[in-house]
C-alpha cells in the first residue's frame, strides 16, 4: 500500500517524540531533535519507521 505521507506533520510528530524523551531525563534525545530539524523527507520516513511510528498517521488528508 503506498501513502503519501505530510513531511511537516512528520517532523513535527518526530520532534515531540524526541523532545518528550528529553523532557522525561534523556538529554541525548536533544541530539534528535537537531538532527530531525535538518533532515530531508528521506531521512524522516527512515527515523520514523525505525521508531515504529506509523505513517497512516501521517498521510496527507488525515486531520
Amino acid at each position: 500500500m503506498k501513502i503519501e505521507v505530510d513531511v511537516d506533520q512528520l517532523r513535527e510528530g518526530l520532534l515531540d517524540y524526541a523532545g518528550s524523551a528529553a523532557g522525561v531525563g534523556f538529554p541525548a534525545a536533544m541530539l534528535d531533535v537537531m538532527d530531525i530539524e535538518d533532515e530531508s523527507p528521506q531521512e524522516l520516513l527512515a527515523r520514523a519507521e525505525r521508531e515504529g511510528l506509523d505513517l497512516r498517521d501521517f498521510a496527507v488528508g488525515d486531520s
